[in-house]
């Protein structure tokens, strides 16, 4: 159990992340629902976001593309933890609009009773987690056509659920971004994420993890982005700086590769923050692998799978 907790710690912030007091927030598998695209570039995917996983970074990046889109993504963390993505992107007028779906369980995890007369703590069984985000997203593109023309801008709005064992909390939660298109091979990005009720359960209620984010992409040539950014989660108290590189090969493979300050290395080891991935797309179909090494906690792998139509 101590493991599980340190590892879904690592995956979604810097373990700082879960101290109590400030740091403290509900929900925290909403801070590492990215799609295997953006996690191999460690993270650094607001001022990108030109597919449907948008949905999860910056919704204004839904209006960077005119094609429809729908993926799934997945993850096998340890002890049986495992997180999913849906996503979709597609036409709502002239406009645009997302969909997008985040799943995480946790089982076997052990359950204890209390005290008996000799003073141990007898094990009863076990309890399962789990939480669950959904979104709905719109974009428009050059939304101040006259004033700032190439502003992209977006917002979304989520209803977030987690459960333990019996117990079940609910929140809502609304997401905004801008993506500025400054030249042809420059993009300026803007995001605040998670904004919106406490989690509630029981006597105790937690907020969820707001997140201002803001980010650059340089197309260094029709093949190659390089893209940075830092992302401030403002009740962990924590600023988290991000880089990562895609190349793509002949528009149909692409290698990626990114690294996000701020784990833990000490007690994760000196690769935790480190991600690497590739993609392969033909003919509107598209695959997707992230490679996130942790350490003693062994290594992430994450797959996803796309349709363009």
């Amino acid at each position: 159990m101590k493991k599980l907790l340190i590892a879904l710690a690592a995956l979604a912030l810097p373990a700082a992340a879960y101290a109590s007091g400030a740091g403290t927030t509900a929900a925290p598998f909403l801070k590492a629902a990215m799609s295997p695209r953006a996690v191999g570039m460690g993270g650094a995917f607001s001022a990108l976001a030109d597919d449907s996983g948008a949905v999860f970074v910056n919704p204004a990046g839904l209006a960077q593309f005119d094609t429809q889109e729908a993926a799934f993504d997945f993850s096998t963390y340890l002890q049986d933890a495992k997180m999913g993505n849906i996503s979709y992107a597609g036409h709502a007028g002239g406009n645009r609009f997302g969909f997008g779906a985040t799943f995480m369980t946790v089982g076997g995890i052990e359950k204890r009773g209390l005290n008996d007369a000799v003073g141990a703590v007898p094990e009863i069984g076990d309890f399962s987690a789990s939480d669950m985000a959904v979104t709905l997203a719109y974009a428009k593109g050059d939304v101040l056509p006259d004033s700032l023309p190439r502003l992209d801008g977006g917002f979304a709005v989520k209803v977030i659920r987690s459960a333990i064992d019996d117990k079940t909390a609910f929140a809502a939660a609304a997401d905004a971004g801008l993506i500025y298109r400054a030249t042809g091979k420059l993009n300026l990005a803007l995001a605040l994420q998670n904004l919106g009720t406490k989690m509630k359960f029981e006597d105790e209620a937690d907020p969820l993890p707001l997140c201002l984010r803001a980010g650059g992409l340089y197309k260094a040539s029709p093949q190659l982005n390089l893209a940075a950014e830092v992302a401030q989660y403002l009740q962990d108290e924590q600023f988290y700086p991000s880089v990562g590189a895609e190349y793509w090969f002949r528009k149909a493979f692409a290698l990626r590769g990114g690294y996000k300050f701020g784990y833990d290395t000490a007690n994760l080891g000196s690769e935790v923050g480190l991600s690497l991935g590739f993609g392969v797309k033909v003919s509107g179909l598209g695959v997707d692998y992230a490679f996130l090494p942790f350490g003693d906690l062994g290594s992430i792998h994450r797959f996803g799978f796309w349709l363009q139509f």
